[in-house]
């Protein structure tokens, strides 16, 4: 009489072989919610077909599991009107208590889930890594607008510099002493009337210097 029986993730299992293969199914369980990103439904998705089309969960404990993805599928807003496939049961005889016999997991089954897995693991670390690409991107676009910012704030304070300085510049000629554009005209006049006089004046006194020496 087959006195077996040990309890796996709270299933009681009555064969030794496939109580092995439960404690395998929470391995490859613990594996996935590891590396599972349930922030993206759309990955969760993808792995929840690749695990049903390729039936890496078999025993109670994984059945349970995959009821619990498709419930979070179900549910999730981003998904609505998406296809979420139903739970096939080839264990469906073993749950019901009618197998008199269980199937051992496989050389070729446990092959099929570590390679799930890894799909999954690869699937995963594209999708951040274009995540990442994306966050760098609008990173950049953050930084190019800053500086472009920064560029336009410097223009116009240079403009208004440059317009400070013309008007500066535009009083201290209406002020400077010197001949310049605006009062240049006036300024040669004056200095040409004041060498006139000057000559003039040159002039008379070498007249009358003339005079003393003439006898009389």
């Amino acid at each position: 009489m087959n006195k077996f029986k040990m309890v796996v993730d709270g299933f009681v299992f009555m064969n030794e072989k496939e109580a092995q293969k439960a404690h395998q199914e929470v391995d490859g369980i613990q594996y996935v919610k590891d590396r599972l990103d349930m922030e993206n439904p759309r990955m969760v998705l993808q792995m929840y077909r690749k695990l049903l089309a390729e039936q890496v969960f078999e025993t109670p404990v994984g059945l349970v599991y995959l009821k619990e993805l498709q419930n979070y599928l179900l549910a999730a807003p981003e998904l609505e009107g998406e296809d979420i496939q139903a739970i096939s049961l080839p264990a469906a005889q073993m749950i019901n208590g009618q197998s008199g016999e269980t199937r051992a997991l496989t050389p070729q089954a446990a092959a099929r889930q570590q390679e799930t897995l890894e799909w999954y693991a690869q699937k995963l670390e594209e999708s951040r890594q274009q995540e990442r690409l994306a966050e760098y991107r609008r990173r950049r676009a953050e930084e190019k607008t800053k500086e472009s910012r920064k560029r336009l704030r410097f223009s116009l304070l240079f403009a208004f510099f440059m317009i400070l300085v013309t008007v500066g510049v535009g009083i201290v000629t209406l002020t400077d002493q010197h001949p310049n554009i605006i009062n240049y005209e006036s300024k040669i006049i004056q200095k040409y009337q004041d060498w006139e006089a000057d000559l003039e004046n040159r002039e008379q006194i070498l007249k009358e210097k003339e005079l003393e020496k003439t006898p009389q």
